[in-house]
């Protein structure tokens, strides 16, 4: 808008050369009448909606019009002089300021018919210079609508295709923190989720479980039934874990191989252990069939729990070993258990 009032004002110079007699009203005119105008709609632009923001940016040029018209009424040696002011100050509006095309479609024609009204009506004109003026400005108006089309249609491209490029980073990105087999989070998002809860338990002086999980036997009934049914085993167990926990900010990702863990937020020791012997029971109702044998399998799990109180961003690392010690121990005392046991929990 600045540089628009700068480049319209700018024509003082001309007009000081081409109307010495009536420079002190081109100056009315230009610094009394239009800049007042445009600095006044600059200033409500910033305050008003998008579709009054829209509509004054689109009506940019017809006061600039209206001064033009005014300053080259009743002379003939400038008419075209001021034909020329007019085409710029169209096509700058157009791809300086942006207008909304809808918009557009009715101011530009509206500037062009003003002007092919002072042109026929103006006595000093003959009618061939007046149809070919005419005939000028309706052609930039076509130009200039045309040039607001393509630009308003290549912005709404380049925003579809920016939402297609948003959406597809963001199933990319979900897409990697999801295990392909089982469905639930993997590794990576694991690790993630673990240093932000642990960091958020700091922040609340709040205790933080953790639960190492690991599918007893698993190898052997790989071999005896196939991968297929180890598969449907491993989905199966996951989606019966996601199901079982309760809690809002609960967690479970697969671990690796046949392992799984779940991160427990705001959970006492004794608490874990609750909801992993809720875990392993829930597991261990699960009913597998094996295809073409005529068969079922049932499956159990092991559990390792633990609990700290975190302090320290360097003391996550011991809950990962004291949860994996707790489950080493739960598979050597005969698996399908949880350690440590419910009654040695404080």
């Amino acid at each position: 808008m600045i540089i628009a009032i700068l480049l319209y004002n700018s024509f003082l110079l001309m007009d000081y050369f081409c109307f010495p007699q009536r420079f002190a009203f081109c100056v009315a005119i230009r610094l009394g009448l239009a800049t007042p105008l445009a600095i006044l709609s600059f200033a409500v632009i910033t305050r008003v909606g998008r579709r009054t923001r829209e509509a004054l940016l689109a009506a940019s040029p017809i006061p600039g019009m209206v001064g033009v018209l005014a300053i080259y009424n009743g002379t003939q040696d400038f008419i075209a002089t001021g034909q020329i002011a007019l085409i710029i100050m169209m096509m700058y509006s157009i791809n300086a300021m942006w207008p909304n095309f809808r918009y557009a479609c009715f101011t530009i024609p509206l500037v062009a018919l003003g002007d092919s009204i002072f042109l026929v009506t103006n006595p000093m004109l003959s009618a061939p210079r007046a149809t070919v003026f005419s005939a000028q400005i309706w052609t930039a108006a076509g130009l200039s609508l045309l040039a607001s089309y393509w630009m308003e249609r290549q912005e709404r491209v380049g925003f579809l295709l920016r939402l297609r490029v948003e959406s597809q980073n963001t199933e990319l990105a979900r897409l990697s923190t999801m295990d392909s087999l089982t469905g639930i989070y993997n590794r990576r998002r694991f690790d993630s989720e673990f240093r932000s809860c642990w960091e958020r338990c700091i922040h609340k002086a709040q205790s933080m479980a953790l639960l190492m999980i690991d599918l007893d036997h698993f190898k052997s009934l790989n071999d005896r039934h196939g991968h297929a049914l180890g598969d449907a085993v491993l989905t199966q167990v996951a989606k019966t874990l996601r199901d079982a926990l309760r809690g809002e900010h609960d967690l479970v990702a697969r671990y690796g191989g046949e392992e799984f863990v779940v991160i427990l937020p705001n959970r006492s020791l004794g608490n874990a252990i609750k909801i992993a012997e809720r875990l392993c029971a829930a597991v261990r109702a699960v009913v597998l069939p094996v295809p073409r044998a005529g068969l079922s399998v049932r499956t159990t799990i092991s559990i390792g729990a633990a609990s700290v109180l975190p302090t320290s961003l360097s003391g996550a690392a011991s809950l990962l070993q004291d949860a994996d010690a707790a489950l080493y121990r739960a598979k050597a005392d005969g698996r399908d258990r949880v350690w440590p046991p419910a009654a040695t929990a404080k």
